[in-house]
């Protein structure tokens, strides 16, 4: 009736005159159900109105039952399932879970549950067939502690035998129901160091709980507290936290409690004995009495004696302590000093106390000050500990000496009709009395005893005694006086003396001496020991033997602040010598008596008085000045931070200038300094002035790129009569912007190495001049000294390939050209003889060609020259032809083959015999290996200073 609707599309009729009802499209029975296009609790009837065309237009109903076919097993929501269930859950403790889906109806739907298991579970399962509820039921007490989680399967069944798997993983959550535990209830520590630094751990107690999470986490507690240690809340670590001390606490004694942070916390606790172990920390202690003052810096004490102290008194009182126990308590004690060079006895009266006493009498002025070291060190086992205490005994002076004269009878002269301008008189005697006493016990006051006449006076402090009166020897020729020296200790003590004065003749003449009041002297620097700069001529017509005897005081002036050090250093001695033709007469003699250098010292003020001995004196005074003169013993030096010099052409201008400078320490002509380049190795691009402007001219087309320059710089001085010269190296490179400089700068690895030029000039040790070169062996050619290939580094492998290829190239053709040259000679052999004739028939000796079978070269002029040369002349003068050249450098052209083993020889003997010739005055000479008669010019002279030509002559050689 209705072919495109429910249910109507499913079925076809055959045949419709035969009625045969067909099923044209798949009928899903769960799918209806679902849908709810049948009632499926019963039975799933399709209706369908069949339209009947006979005789008669009928409509038929039929029902089609749809019977289930289980083609469906059960199937859970999720394939994992993860529950959490407390521990000491109730038995019977019921999880709702979510059960299986079947769609198939009946006896085909889910008819059971079952667990698999490997182990015993705690669990069971709960199904309500009617209502189709699945639970997990608690059989058992759970406890995490024992089983934290669980894993098996669920596994649910149909009627037709089909099963569906639920994984179920159940995880045991932890209650707070145990309590933490200590690994040992009592924790004993022993030898613990007391010198443990602050900080260090000294041990560790551990606690356990069973339980998880927050509720297995301890904290550890210090019930009683302790200054000096102290325990980690988290890691049960106990800690110094002050310095442990044996001495003031040997046992550390803690409670520690063990708290667990669940809900409800447990706790336990345990007990740590920290026993410490005594090491060597303290120094023996000394205490002394009386109390004196006490330097704790120094560790001294400073004490005061009398020297009139009576034997065995009693100095100090010692007492001596360590902290320690055992034997790091254990003291001994003593004095360093020897006992036998001290006035002291260290009594020891028991093991810790003593006493210092004196055991001889005490002098002041024979040692006035003791310092005495007491040594206390203890018996530690591993390492003894010491005290010094220094112990300073100053001796107090007391006025037990008495002054005393140098002489008891003393005689003095005295000169006749000496007339004073002065009320006090004037100066006769000078008298001087020694107390040993210290303080006011040693001042001295002196006077006469007997002047009754008053014809003397005497200062009291000084003891200068003064004439009054003016005396005749006539009248009376000896005055005896007595003298009195006495000191202001009190009780003061006195001496007595006796002088006699004898009266003399008048001291009518002064020293006259042959040289003026200011005068200079001069002497040469380095002057030998002995070398006299001087001598002075003086004279006294006295005839009376004091009155005519001369006497000489020097003094050095210096106005260095170290005077003392100025006077030890005066390198000159000054003495004295009697004239043989003259008794009236002495030589001042003034001679050298060390090391003078000029450089330390320019000159030497002398203030010389000289007096007679007459009574009063006179005398003159002599101000000299010696000079030292210059002598050429310092080199030049050149000041310069480095002698690797780079140029960038590109940024500098066309002359570059570079300022050398360099300093002579010697004065004048010695110490001027002038700079030359030695021609052997200066380009013609560069140029030094003599004061040291060096000029580079860096736009030169001469100049390659990259280039290195080795300059071989004379610096010299105007020393008279030899002058100083050195050579100085300067390695100069000349680059471009597209220099690497880095690898310039890096690759700057040259040495420098002192050389010293032996010349006719500097024959003695300190002329010698220095240089800094490379090698002379390597000439400046030399691989070394060309950038690409000694500075320059390969930056890649590419790079470095590519020069082994080039190499390779360059080897070949190297051998092919050897191949031809060997060819070459094999065809030229033939025509040795002709050639050799032609040289005969031009005049030159068989035997020159013959030599080089020696290994030596016979030189032959160029066949162009030889013709020339015997058309200008004959024979015998043929060697007039050559030209003079001075611009023109002398050029020897030697066989590649041979070169490598000869040109050290010749370069080396070249430029030896070139530097030393341009040294002196640029004169050239050559001597030739190999040569004949022939090739030597009969009026030639090579000597030094010959008169032939001196631009010198052109000689150009080759090698046959």
């Amino acid at each position: 009736a209705k072919r495109d609707e429910f249910p109507y599309m499913y079925f076809i009729i055959n045949h419709s005159s035969r009625g045969i009802l067909t099923i044209q499209k798949e009928i899903d029975r769960d799918e209806l159900c679902r849908l709810r296009r049948c009632r499926c609790d019963t039975w799933c009837d399709l209706e369908l109105e069949i339209l009947i065309n006979s005789e008669q237009f009928n409509i038929e109903l039929i029902t089609i039952r749809i019977l289930d076919r289980n083609d469906h097993k059960p199937t859970f929501t999720h394939n994992q399932l993860n529950l959490t269930i407390v521990e000491h859950a109730q038995i019977g403790a019921m999880i709702k879970l979510d059960a299986a889906i079947d769609q198939d109806q009946g006896n085909n739907s889910i008819i059971g549950y079952s667990i698999a298991s490997s182990i015993s579970l705690p669990f069971s399962l709960r199904y309500d067939l009617l209502r189709g509820d699945l639970s997990l039921v608690v059989e058992q007490i759970l406890d995490r502690e024992i089983t934290s989680s669980y894993q098996f399967d669920i596994i649910a069944r149909d009627g037709g035998n089909q099963t569906g798997t639920l994984h179920v993983s159940i995880t045991i959550t932890d209650i707070n129901d145990c309590a933490p535990k200590f690994d040992q209830p009592i924790y004993i520590l022993n030898n613990i160091s007391e010198t443990l630094p602050i900080g260090s751990i000294v041990s560790r107690v551990h606690a356990k709980d069973d339980d998880d999470g927050i509720n297995g986490e301890i904290n550890y507690h210090l019930i009683n507290q302790d200054h000096c240690l102290e325990i980690d809340q988290v890691t049960g670590d106990i800690r110094v936290k002050c310095q442990l001390d044996y001495e003031t606490k040997s046992t550390h004694r803690l409670e520690i409690e063990a708290r667990d942070r669940g809900e409800g916390y447990k706790t336990d606790f345990c007990i740590v004995l920290v026993h410490i172990f005594d090491e060597n920390d303290n120094s023996p202690m000394i205490d002394i009495y009386p109390p004196s003052k006490l330097d704790n810096t120094s560790n001294s004490i400073e004490i005061d004696l009398s020297e009139s102290i009576p034997l065995h008194s009693l100095v100090l009182s010692l007492t001596i302590v360590d902290r320690d126990s055992g034997d790091n308590g254990r003291v001994t004690w003593k004095l360093l000093q020897s006992p036998s060079t001290i006035p002291f006895d260290l009594i020891r009266l028991s093991e810790n106390t003593g006493e210092i006493r004196t055991k001889e009498l005490l002098d002041r002025e024979r040692i006035e000050m003791y310092n005495l070291t007491l040594e206390a060190t203890d018996h530690g086992r591993s390492m003894s500990k010491s005290t010094f205490l220094n112990i300073n005994i100053r001796i107090l002076d007391e006025n037990d000496n008495a002054p005393q004269f140098r002489q008891t009878n003393m005689t003095a002269t005295i000169n006749e009709h000496v007339k004073s301008t002065n009320s006090k008189g004037y100066d006769i005697y000078h008298l001087h009395a020694i107390d040993y006493d210290h303080g006011i016990n040693g001042e001295i006051r002196y006077s006469i005893q007997n002047n009754d006449e008053n014809l003397f006076q005497i200062d009291p402090k000084t003891g200068i005694i003064r004439a009054i009166l003016e005396f005749d020897r006539k009248k009376q020729e000896t005055y005896v006086i007595q003298v009195e020296a006495r000191d202001q200790g009190k009780p003061s003590l006195s001496t007595q003396g006796t002088i006699i004065f004898t009266v003399i003749s008048r001291n009518e003449y002064s020293p006259v001496c042959n040289v003026e009041q200011n005068i200079t002297w001069t002497v040469r620097e380095n002057s030998e020991t002995g070398t006299v700069i001087g001598t002075i001529s003086c004279r006294d017509d006295d005839k009376d033997e004091l009155n005519g005897q001369i006497s000489v005081y020097p003094h050095w002036l210096s106005q260095e602040k170290n005077d003392k050090q100025y006077q030890s250093d005066i390198p000159f001695a000054i003495s004295t010598q009697k004239s043989n033709t003259s008794q009236s007469t002495t030589y001042i003699i003034i001679s050298t008596n060390g090391t003078i250098d000029r450089e330390k010292l320019s000159s030497y003020p002398l203030f010389l008085t000289v007096s007679d001995n007459g009574n009063p004196r006179q005398s003159i005074n002599i101000s000299i000045t010696i000079e030292i003169l210059d002598e050429n013993d310092h080199c030049p030096q050149l000041h310069i931070e480095s002698s690797f010099i780079i140029i960038n052409r590109d940024l500098t201008p066309k002359d570059f200038l570079i300022h050398l400078i360099a300093t002579d320490n010697d004065q004048d002509s010695n110490g001027n300094v002038t700079f030359e380049l030695s021609p052997v190795t200066s380009p013609e691009y560069i140029h030094l002035l003599p004061n040291g402007t060096l000029i580079v001219q860096t736009d030169s087309d001469l100049i390659l790129d990259n280039s290195l320059t080795v300059l071989h710089v004379q610096i010299r001085d105007q020393g008279e009569p030899t002058p100083c010269l050195i050579v100085e190296t300067l390695r100069l490179f000349i680059g471009s912007n597209a220099t690497d400089w880095i690898t310039v700068v890096k690759n700057n690895n040259y040495d420098d190495t002192s050389l010293r030029l032996a010349t006719e000039e500097f024959q003695q040790d300190k002329r010698m001049a220095h240089a800094y070169s490379v090698s002379p062996s390597l000439p400046l050619s030399s691989p070394l000294f060309q950038y690409p290939s000694s500075i320059a580094s390969l930056a890649t492998r590419k790079q470095m390939f590519g020069v082994f290829i080039g190499l390779s190239v360059l080897m070949f053709i190297v051998i092919l050209t050897m191949v031809l040259c060997f060819i070459d000679c094999t065809q030229k052999k033939s025509k040795k003889n002709r050639a050799m004739s032609m040289l005969r028939s031009n005049g030159f000796s068989s035997h020159d060609s013959t030599s080089s079978t020696n290994g030596k070269y016979s030189l032959t002029p160029l066949p162009c020259e030889i013709n020339n040369i015997y058309e200008n002349g004959s024979t015998a003068h043929r060697y007039k032809g050559f030209k003079g050249m001075t611009n023109i450098k002398p050029v020897v052209i030697l066989s590649s083959s041979t070169y490598s083993r000869s040109s050290s020889s010749i370069d080396s003997t070249t430029r030896a015999n070139t530097e030393h010739n341009r040294a002196r005055i640029n004169t050239y000479t050559y001597t030739a290996l190999s040569t004949s008669d022939d090739f030597m010019p009969i009026d030639f002279d090579d000597r030094l200073g010959s008169t032939y030509d001196e631009n010198g002559i052109e000689l150009r050689m080759t090698t046959v």
